[in-house]
């Protein structure tokens, strides 16, 4: 059984949002172990970018920065992408085959509570429930865009 924490937290990512109770069901029932809760402490690294990807992230509760680190000739630095909060998904590398790097960093910025799936498994349970998996990939592909988008417009801003 899953614990009500995963169950909930997972009922409301932006990912799987668009799953009917029968399908989220069946999720979370074939993902079983292949997720638990984590604390961070504000100012712990979650992920840091350019590390192997190996794990989706849910925001249970608290808030994380995600930022991405960038050297453009004379200008260097870190450059925040966003603050995610309560049901953002973070990690989304860890859902594509070969070898997945991190694109940005992930650092804790209000005490947070995680969910932490393997991406593997993950990725097995999508595939082998192509209806559940198309809806999941579908909504990814436009996260990713609205979060490519606002990467473009903070870039923008800084230059």
């Amino acid at each position: 059984m899953v614990p009500q924490k995963i169950t909930d937290g997972l009922r409301v990512c932006e990912l799987f949002v668009t799953l009917d109770e029968r399908e989220m069901k069946t999720l979370l029932d074939s993902l079983g172990t292949a997720c638990e809760v984590v604390d961070y402490k504000p100012g712990d690294h979650i992920f840091d970018q350019g590390e192997m990807s190996t794990k989706l992230y849910v925001i249970v509760n608290g808030q994380v920065t995600l930022a991405r680190s960038m050297n453009m000739g004379s200008k260097t630095g870190a450059w925040p992408l966003g603050l995610l909060a309560r049901g953002r998904a973070m990690g989304w590398s860890a859902l594509l085959y070969g070898p997945r790097y991190s694109t940005a960093s992930a650092v804790c910025q209000k005490a947070a509570q995680i969910i932490t799936i393997d991406g593997a498994k993950l990725r097995a349970v999508l595939e082998s429930n192509p209806v559940i998996g198309f809806k999941v990939i579908d909504k990814l592909a436009c996260l990713l865009g609205e979060r490519l988008r606002a990467a473009y417009n903070t870039l923008e801003g800084h230059l």
